[in-house]
């Protein structure tokens, strides 16, 4: 069984806020799919050949194409920045 504290740090780390009823609930919710998870480990797929892609389809994708853009144009269509750099909200923790 997962712990509470596990729960905790993954809300945290998916900024989400959650109170005691939810807590429990994903506390079984994540138990439930790591059961799951350690079923599927037990299954014998040493005779099964792999598959990368089941349809068998050509390259789809548009070639890549460089794009120039005006670097000063740009900056002055974003809502924030500073010193000729963009200003985003910050996203990672020193934990």
């Amino acid at each position: 069984m997962i712990s509470e504290e596990e729960v905790k740090k993954i809300a945290k780390l998916s900024y989400l806020t959650i109170n005691d009823e939810e807590l429990k609930k994903f506390q079984n919710d994540f138990s439930a799919i790591l059961d799951y998870v350690n079923k599927l480990k037990e299954l014998n797929v040493e005779n099964i050949e792999e598959t990368a892609n089941l349809s068998h389809s050509k390259n789809i994708f548009r070639e890549d194409k460089e794009i120039l853009f005006n670097s000063e144009e740009l900056i002055k269509l974003m809502p924030h920045s500073k010193n000729n750099y963009l200003e985003v909200k910050k996203i990672l923790n020193n934990d």
